[in-house]
């Protein structure tokens, strides 16, 4: 599998995620509260990406 790159960018009320390859190709995004369960999904998502950065 092939590097990532995982950005956030946090708010008050929720945190959006995107998972970008070397090619700068979007493999993923998702936007997550900022409770205990928008935190694990957040997790879960990034998690899926063994190879990240």
């Amino acid at each position: 599998m092939a590097q990532v790159i995982i950005g956030m960018d946090s708010h008050k009320r929720s945190a959006t995620i995107e998972i970008i390859n070397a090619r700068e190709k979007a493999l993923g995004q998702g936007r997550f509260g900022t409770d205990r369960d928008g935190y694990q999904a957040m997790l879960a998502a990034g998690r899926k990406h063994k190879d990240r950065l």
